[in-house]
């Protein structure tokens, strides 16, 4: 069992050498930064650095320039409903972070929601040209209702979801390697190990999903996922996709996501989405998961719309690095609205506070029976389901 915060000196170094820790990174030298924004340049030159380009396509070797920029979120469909003069808000990992003191002597580097040019929104590297077109046609350039969605089209959408995810995490893992082989100092910082050893843990727990999607890509077998798929009668001015293990359920009640027997963590598969004059929620998940879910898409099926919203409000920033945001929903927003969606979004700890505040209000909802009937977004500090006005 690995120390969470320490590396251990007979451990393989994780800055990619393959040679022990103790030989390796442990041994080395320091690297010494002349000023905070030295460090912080050098950490955006890293995160370019870490981006790979590879496909995901079960067997494929393409690499280089076969691989395309590809969009999780369709440009023409989705991100140009959201854009204000091709502009929209996400995290822009093309540029360096900032540093923010989260405790006191205690600073720590961040990515804030900035403008993107909807061409770089949402792009990753991780298909072929020919995989992108032949694997996501029949929900990218077939005509579909999201009302009548095969198994095949609900799949699709969880897979895209899952393969952007998993690559961001694969990304992750080398960037942390990058930065242990070029400042070996990191690797003696808890903050950074602990970063390191979940980035590794989530890829890993992700590898067993992509043997289930591989493996139903070869059979052409699309149902073994659950997918409800819940419509608002409004069009939002956000979307995000994430692939997460919710906490808690509707009603505020934990969630018991880790398999005992194989450590495992069960994942789900959001895409939240504007389509014309209405909105999406597709939520996916293994059917072999419903022995820990069944209760909870039940409640996504049944529970009011209000409900729904508050729940996805506080997820989707707390929980997602790949969401976005219209510049007319983010100028809607009061400065107390902007940065509370900021520091969600960036992971600080004190964002905890509001999501152990949100799990008592919902346990409190559902002690009433008609309580959820009157939950309303507008009274958190941001709202994320302000419709679009024309």
């Amino acid at each position: 069992m690995f120390n969470q915060i320490r590396f251990s000196s007979k451990e393989d170094c994780p800055c990619g050498s393959q040679k022990n820790y103790g030989d390796c990174c442990k041994m080395k030298s320091p690297k010494v930064f002349k000023s905070q924004g030295e460090f912080l340049n050098y950490m955006g030159r890293m995160m370019k650095k870490s981006r790979i380009k590879l496909c995901l396509a079960e067997g494929c070797e393409s690499k280089g320039k076969s691989v395309i920029k590809a969009h999780a979120l369709q440009e023409n469909r989705i991100l140009n409903k959201l854009s204000s003069e091709n502009i929209v808000y996400m995290q822009n990992f093309s540029k360096d972070p900032q540093m923010i003191e989260v405790e006191k002597d205690k600073p720590e580097p961040f990515y804030f929601l900035d403008e993107v040019k909807i061409k770089d929104a949402t792009v990753a590297t991780c298909f072929c040209r020919e995989h992108d077109d032949a694997i996501f046609s029949k929900i990218e350039k077939s005509q579909y209702t999201l009302e009548n969605l095969d198994d095949e089209q609900k799949f699709l959408f969880a897979y895209k979801t899952f393969s952007f995810e998993f690559y961001k995490e694969l990304v992750a893992k080398k960037f942390h390697s990058n930065m242990f082989s070029g400042v070996p100092q990191l690797s003696k910082m808890p903050l950074y190990v602990k970063q390191y050893r979940n980035a590794v843990l989530k890829e890993n727990d992700l590898l067993y999903y992509k043997s289930y999607y591989d493996e139903a890509f070869k059979n052409k077998d699309y149902g073994g996922l659950e997918t409800v798929v819940i419509e608002f009668p409004f069009r939002i001015q956000f979307a995000n996709y994430m692939t997460v293990a919710p906490p808690f359920d509707l009603k505020g009640k934990r969630i018991k996501s880790i398999d005992m027997r194989t450590k495992r963590m069960k994942y789900l598969f959001y895409t939240t989405f504007p389509v014309d004059e209405k909105s999406y929620l597709l939520v996916s998940g293994l059917k072999s998961d419903l022995d820990v879910y069944g209760d909870y898409f039940e409640q996504l099926r049944n529970a009011p719309i209000g409900l729904i919203q508050y729940y996805i409000n506080v997820f989707i920033p707390l929980y997602s690095q790949n969401l976005i945001v219209s510049p007319l929903l983010w100028n809607k927003w009061d400065e107390v609205g902007q940065m509370g969606v900021q520091y969600t979004v960036s992971d600080i700890k004190s964002t905890n506070i509001l999501l152990t505040g949100v799990k008592f209000h919902l346990q409190n909802i559902s002690r009433e029976s008609n309580g959820a009937l009157d939950v309303n977004t507008n009274k958190m500090p941001f709202n994320f389901f302000i419709p679009f006005e024309k």
